[in-house]
């Protein structure tokens, strides 16, 4: 006897969506089998709104709204006040968002959701404390740059985006993280953080009309001061290959080979996620299957696929012997020619539709993963799918739309390389870019 699978959707059909008159978008998506509340503020602003002479000042500026806030003036009343409750309390910054979230039980519901509303509109910057942490965010800085495969990274952006800021580290450059002056935080602060270009989602156990008028009393009266910061356009794809390569006397030889992608809501965004998938995302994708089951030669390989408002990125990471180099290089090519040349069969393509749905339906199973579900979508400009329409879009993929979104975007002249370790000859890597 087959067993009878229920839906679980609570939290996963659409949510109530509202706007405050101050602008800020508000999603409600209550879950009634959780006893949790988690709640997600997403600001529009990250690396691509800062001038160059403030270079990481968005993510100086998220570490600081955890040093102290009107109400709770230490990091420690901030930690206890979530983490002694047993939740959790944490934040990101991306180039085109800083986000906030907090997972708490529903009974501390209220008081969280207060310390959420003081830390982004009202954090002290107290002047020690800043010092303090700037010398924490130099340390980060310094250990990315001492991690191979993380530098490699940077570079592949640098070599793909140039001077413009998407090719920047998100946490910035030693020179202008030692220059910002609380001042400056202040100013970035009072322009940047603002309720018309952010989002609040909140997911779990709680009554919209219980909770609503909490949001108004703590967001109502949210305002931005002076002219928002405007993000610099992407730039035209490269006419040439580009590189960035840094020898190292590592024991493994670091790789990132990138091209332009697909902007953030582009209508072929499903099509890349399924073409990531075939490509290298796992151990049953085509690269892991081809360079390290079946040659030998890396012992780490996958692929990526990121969007931003205008602008995308696709690539493919790796690392390996040095010696192995060029045969890793030759066969990341030879997996994308594949692609491009020989589209899969309906029953070749199911499996990786299997494993997209899976991972979609696994990664939306509590109630932060519905507060990012809702959140992330409305804070891209996205009109909200649900799980089931996600699900359906995918489904709804050809072999046909990927092969041909594999011919568009992997071109070799558009092609970018950042490399980190031993190399033999720099100028046998550039001719194979270039050949």
């Amino acid at each position: 006897m087959e067993p009878i699978i229920l839906p679980v959707t609570a939290g996963l059909e659409k949510p109530h969506i509202e706007q405050l008159t101050n602008g800020l978008t508000v999603a409600y998506a209550p879950i009634p089998c959780v006893r949790s509340l988690a709640m997600g503020l997403y600001i529009q602003v990250g690396a691509r709104y800062e001038p160059p002479e403030w270079a990481g000042i968005s993510h100086f500026l998220e570490h600081m709204a955890f040093k102290g806030c009107r109400g709770w003036p230490t990091a420690l009343d901030i930690a206890n006040a979530v983490e002694g409750r047993g939740g959790y309390l944490n934040a990101s910054t991306s180039y085109e968002h800083t986000t906030f979230w907090i997972k708490i039980g529903a009974r501390h519901a209220r008081e969280s959701l207060a310390l959420l509303a003081a830390m982004t509109q009202a954090p002290l910057l107290d002047s020690q404390e800043m010092e303090r942490e700037r010398g924490v965010i130099l340390d980060e800085i310094a250990m990315y740059r001492d991690v191979p495969e993380e530098l490699a990274m940077q570079l592949g952006n640098q070599a793909l985006w140039d001077a413009h800021p998407l090719g920047r580290e998100i946490a910035g450059e030693l020179e202008t993280v030692a220059a910002l002056s609380r001042d400056a935080l202040q100013g970035f602060h009072a322009r940047a953080y603002r309720p018309e270009r952010a989002v609040l989602s909140l997911a779990g156990a709680f009554e919209p009309r219980e909770i609503r008028p909490w949001v108004q009393a703590l967001f109502g009266s949210w305002q931005g001061e002076g002219e928002p910061f405007q993000a610099l356009p992407a730039p035209p794809a490269p006419a040439r290959p580009r590189y960035r390569i840094a020898p190292r006397d590592t024991q493994q030889a670091h790789l990132q080979l990138a091209v332009p992608g697909l902007p953030k809501l582009h209508p072929d965004r499903f099509v890349l996620r399924l073409l990531n998938v075939i490509l290298g995302e796992g151990m049953s994708s085509r690269l892991w299957q081809r360079l390290r089951e079946e040659m030998g030669v890396a012992y780490n390989i996958g692929s990526f696929a990121s969007g931003y408002q205008d602008a995308g990125v696709v690539g493919v990471f790796g690392g390996c012997d040095a010696s192995r180099l060029f045969p890793t290089l030759d066969g990341i090519m030879a997996v994308w020619r594949e692609v491009q040349e020989r589209p899969l069969s309906p029953s070749e393509l199911q499996p990786f539709k299997e494993y997209l749905r899976g991972r979609t339906e696994l990664a939306a199973e509590d109630s932060m993963s519905v507060a990012a579900w809702w959140g992330s979508q409305l804070a891209a400009g996205a009109e909200p799918m649900s799980l089931d329409q996600t699900l359906a879009a995918i489904d709804g993929v050809t072999p046909a739309q990927i092969q041909e979104l594999a011919q568009r975007l992997w071109r070799p002249e558009k092609m970018a390389l950042g490399y980190v370790g031993p190399l033999e000859s720099e100028a046998a890597l550039i001719h194979w870019l270039e050949s």
